[in-house]
């Protein structure tokens, strides 16, 4: 359940420490400016690609634990989460069709959960996962270089069970996360680094199948 909450809030589909404090908080005016900005460019992505990098810091373990994979969305609501290193593993939403797959295609998790946390993953990269979210609680701070720093504090019980909070780092250029990362219950940290990101590139339905 853990690994299935922690994939779903790629958008997921964003500790403190990693970006700087001297942030700018943003007046009502600016946020509301910035989160129909970040929804209207949302709107107009029919597609979305990119690599990432996952770097998991346990106070269980000295080392970083360091998995790479890939994320492809398609408009207006299939998503395939694919973990290639160390291990395999594959999260499927398609439209109310939801499933995580092993290895070996093996079908695990329970499919009203996958569903539920996939659309978390979607809501974010569409936008009303930051604007309209009834889960989070959320914080804007004007960084250098053009990015803008997104803390989601939640609010819904499954999620609060598992985090403190949720930090994105988004290029207010492309209204896409660059980075995110994920401060849990435990005091782990894990964080995302997302690359090479293509928008409205033609993606093969197959891609999105659920068998």
């Amino acid at each position: 359940m853990k690994k299935l909450i922690f994939m779903a809030i790629l958008f997921l589909a964003f500790n403190g420490n990693v970006f700087p404090q001297n942030g700018r908080n943003l007046s009502e005016s600016e946020r509301k400016k910035f989160e129909q900005e970040m929804i209207d460019r949302s709107r107009e992505i029919k597609t979305l690609q990119c690599a990432f990098v996952q770097e998991k810091t346990s106070a269980l373990f000295s080392e970083k634990a360091v998995s790479t994979g890939n994320l492809y969305y398609q408009s207006p609501n299939a998503l395939r989460w694919e973990y290639t290193a160390p291990g395999i593993s594959t999260l499927i939403l398609n439209g109310n069709n939801a499933v995580l797959l092993g290895e070996n295609d093996e079908i695990s998790g329970n499919e009203r959960v996958l569903r539920e946390l996939g659309g978390i993953i979607i809501s974010l990269i569409n936008g009303n996962g930051i604007a309209q979210n009834r889960q989070f609680t959320t914080a804007f701070y004007a960084m250098e270089n053009d990015q803008m720093r997104v803390i989601l504090t939640p609010v819904q019980r499954r999620l609060k069970d598992f985090f403190n909070t949720i930090e994105m780092n988004i290029d207010v250029k492309t209204m896409l996360a660059d980075e995110i990362v994920l401060n849990e219950k435990s005091g782990d940290k894990t964080i995302i680094s997302l690359t090479n990101k293509e928008l409205n590139k033609e993606i093969s339905s197959s891609m999105f199948t659920i068998k």
